[in-house]
């Protein structure tokens, strides 16, 4: 689905813009993805393991284009990607389609300016007028800010997954899990 493009001034003053990323924003979109990785150690990914080649990239951004039931939101602030999510059903089956799950990152240089609230808050909209009933994330139960900002937007904590993340240095991370009922 396509996020119909809108602006909004950071908590800094400077202008952003959401929209759908396009297939002509995939170098953007892999750059971006591997300097998320390197910023922060609570995605689910290292940037070594980010090897999407740009036309799979550009394949990917287009099967959210044309999906009715998930949709890919990025931040720009002027040219340059700072933030993306996207919403997608947690299964394509009878029992589940009312369940959908989200990714989020910001890049570092964005942090604290608002953006996760915008995007997240679009997402939920989307999320609500595509018949989800329920959002579900997992969130590593010591990034403080996120699970501040799900909370802010009506997430509730209904479970934990011990040891979920076992990083490079040998230390595992637990994660919240967390759901926002949306009807």
């Amino acid at each position: 689905m396509q996020y119909q493009p809108q602006t909004f001034i950071g908590k800094n003053g400077t202008l952003y813009t959401l929209r759908s990323p396009q297939a002509q924003d995939a170098s953007k979109l892999l750059s971006y993805l591997k300097q998320s990785a390197l910023e922060t150690e609570y995605g689910i990914s290292y940037p070594e393991e980010l090897n999407f080649s740009l036309q799979e990239e550009e394949d990917f951004i287009r099967k959210f284009v044309q999906d009715k039931t998930g949709i890919m939101i990025s931040v720009f602030e002027g040219d340059t990607l700072v933030g993306n999510a996207s919403l997608f059903a947690v299964l394509d089956k009878k029992k589940t389609r009312h369940r959908a799950t989200f990714g989020i990152a910001i890049l570092k240089t964005a942090w604290g300016q608002g953006l996760g609230y915008q995007i997240l808050s679009a997402l939920i909209e989307f999320a609500a007028n595509a018949g989800y009933e329920q959002i579900e994330l997992e969130v590593v139960s010591d990034n403080l800010p996120a699970i501040s900002l799900y909370r802010k937007l009506g997430f509730t904590v209904y479970g934990e997954r011990p040891r979920s993340f076992k990083l490079n240095s040998g230390k595992y991370s637990d994660e919240l899990l967390m759901i926002l009922k949306l009807r």
